[in-house]
């Protein structure tokens, strides 16, 4: 068994994606862009739209100074908002855009863009590519999901290829977002499993949380994995695995990537920002995902963070580059800060605990402490990764699910943040960087008020209470520890501003479904939907401002977008129904359907159904 502190990979395989994302260094990807840019671009041409509009006629929130900010009336202009305020106010200061575009809301809700913090944007399309075995029919947990329903996916997928189930040794088949966490009985899909499906044609999957493989008889041997694995693979197996699965064609790649973005604009999200960039492929990754975010292919901005848990990494990303808060017109692409990670995924069992996991005996993960994993020596070996990146002026964002882990992360920034030349009394720059825990899943009181106090703030993957709350109450974590989890409100009054986040491809795109699941806690397994510590529950606008406004200002984007304000990009987003009127039911938020989402004040989505 390893030991719980041995370095190792637990971040979502990004760096094993390698060999998969290999087709874009030998083949001519720029090509198959610019084919989907002149195609973009000929469609743009068809919907020109006036460069000025006045809206009116609904509920207009601003959400600036943090508060809703609910206006009469907008006023955009060359891509930036020009006035907020009544009707006649902004028509005011509109008059420099006589053609300006009235447009009547006609009661229909208009909301600053909203911003997913927390994203993978190249690996959610690389797996769009494979058999969708995920718990979610989109953003509702599937009913009855089981085994059963993996095995008639999988046949039914090689009846499509073949006609009938005969052998191919050369495709394979793989599968994304297998999760026995959310079945209805706990099973693993392992090699005795799969090779009922196939003891010819090589079968791989990826578990939900991406930390979690499984392999049949056929893809065991390609690989060259254990045999006494059962097939159940941990991260170096997984790369073993991907290395022999033939790599994605680049536009098979570039049309999901499409495909993403443009479903987030079709939920009202103008912002993602990719935590975890470069891990892969490295610069290429960061030149594919600026010349997309640049051209007319992208509804959104993209904001990143780069991948940097080696050291020779981190040293090629300081010398490369530099965190970019500088204030830009209009900016597609930007990268804002580094990233690490420190430990798993609670639901795949490797997340770091100071216990063991109620359920280790029984699902135990291979190779594994029955605690989790954490990846770095605690704290000295992490601290001095830390401190390179603050001391250079970078943001860290920093993984951490497990408490444990959670709280060695604390401990390692306490030694970072540490400025042995500050005079006493004197402000430590490394204070205002706006350092962030991703997922911060498991928080004492104590972490709680270190965070505060290191001026660090949480962003909450808050489907971990409405999809997996039900699993980790009853069966991974328990009732008392199960308490812990996403403890939003507790943060807010820590003074911590939070934002919440989909770590898509872990959970499905939707800024309101967030917003629903931090308001109502709701553990959409439980058979009576009971809540999950409702005295963690947000009240409507904190977790509006937590996919607007707080989440931009994580995201050191907050000087250009995350609130309608004059001089801001005019990023927004019009719903049919006001997610901040009580009528609304809170557990239906994810059900209101966004009408349009604008980008730099240009309409990049329309919803067929409500024109």
């Amino acid at each position: 068994m390893s030991l719980p502190h041995q370095p190792g990979c637990a971040c979502c395989t990004l760096p094993r994606l390698s060999t998969q994302l290999d087709a874009l260094q030998h083949h001519n990807w720029t090509e198959s862009l610019s084919g989907l840019i002149r195609v973009a671009a000929e469609r743009a041409k068809l919907a020109l739209h006036q460069d000025a509009a006045i809206f009116h006629g609904g509920p207009i929130y601003t959400l600036q100074g943090g508060q809703s900010g609910r206006v009469e009336a907008l006023g955009v202009a060359h891509g930036k908002v020009v006035s907020v305020g009544s009707l006649r106010q902004v028509e005011a200061d509109m008059q420099a855009q006589p053609r300006a575009e009235r447009i009547d809301l006609r009661g229909k809700t208009l909301l600053p863009g909203m911003v997913d913090p927390h994203v993978h944007i190249l690996p959610s399309a690389l797996y769009r590519n494979w058999v969708n075995l995920s718990p979610f029919e989109d953003q509702i947990l599937r009913p009855g999901y089981n085994l059963g329903w993996v095995a008639e996916k999988l046949r039914n997928e090689l009846t499509a290829r073949h006609g009938h189930t005969r052998a191919d040794t050369q495709q394979w088949l793989t599968g994304f977002g297998v999760d026995p966490s959310l079945m209805t009985k706990w099973q693993e899909p392992d090699q005795p499993f799969l090779d009922q499906i196939s003891t010819e044609t090589p079968i791989f999957l990826i578990n939900a949380s991406g930390h979690l493989g499984y392999a049949n008889s056929p893809a065991m041997k390609l690989a060259g994995l254990d045999p006494d694995s059962k097939g159940v693979t941990t991260e170096a197996d997984i790369g073993k695995v991907l290395a022999v699965i033939p790599g994605l064609a680049a536009p098979h790649l570039l049309s999901k990537l499409q495909e993403i973005l443009h479903e987030a604009a079709s939920r009202g999200m103008t912002t993602l920002f990719d935590a975890g960039l470069g891990a892969a492929m490295g610069q290429l990754e960061i030149t594919l995902l600026r010349a997309f975010a640049q051209s007319p292919l992208a509804p959104v901005r993209i904001g990143a963070a780069l991948y940097s848990n080696q050291d020779w990494l981190q040293e090629q990303w300081l010398h490369t580059f530099q965190p970019n808060h500088i204030p830009h017109d209009d900016d597609r692409f930007s990268i804002r800060a580094l990233k690490l990670i420190a430990d798993g995924s609670n639901q795949g069992l490797t997340g770091y605990q100071s216990q063991d996991y109620c359920c280790a005996d029984e699902h135990h993960v291979p190779n594994v402490s029955p605690r989790g994993l954490f990846n770095f020596e605690p704290p000295i070996t992490f601290a001095a990764q830390l401190q390179r990146a603050l001391n250079a002026g970078w943001p860290v964002l920093v993984h951490a699910n497990g408490d444990q882990a959670v709280d060695y992360v604390l401990a390692a920034f306490e030694l970072a943040l540490y400025d042995e030349n500050a005079k006493d009394g004197a402000p430590n720059s490394k204070l205002a960087l706006r350092s962030r825990i991703e997922h911060a899943s498991l928080l004492s009181d104590a972490s709680i008020a270190t965070m505060a106090r290191l001026k660090l703030s949480p962003s909450f993957l808050i489907g971990h209470v409405g999809y997996w709350g039900q699993v980790f109450k009853t069966t991974i974590l328990g009732r008392d520890r199960a308490q812990m989890l996403d403890r939003c409100q507790s943060a807010l009054k820590a003074g911590l501003r939070i934002s919440l986040h989909s770590d898509h491809f872990v959970s499905p795109l939707g800024t309101l479904r967030m917003m629903e699941q931090a308001v109502t806690r709701v553990m959409e397994a439980d058979p009576e939907r009971q809540p999950l510590n409702p005295t963690e529950c947000l009240d409507r606008l904190s977790a509006l401002r937590a996919v607007t406004l707080d989440a931009a200002w994580q995201c050191h984007m907050d000087h250009i977008v995350g609130s309608l304000e004059p001089g801001k990009l005019a990023d927004l987003a019009i719903l049919e129904q006001d997610p901040l009127d009580p009528a609304v039911p809170a557990g239906s938020l994810r059900d209101i359907r966004v009408h349009q989402t604008w980008l730099a004040g240009k309409p990049v989505y329309q919803n067929p159904k409500t024109h």
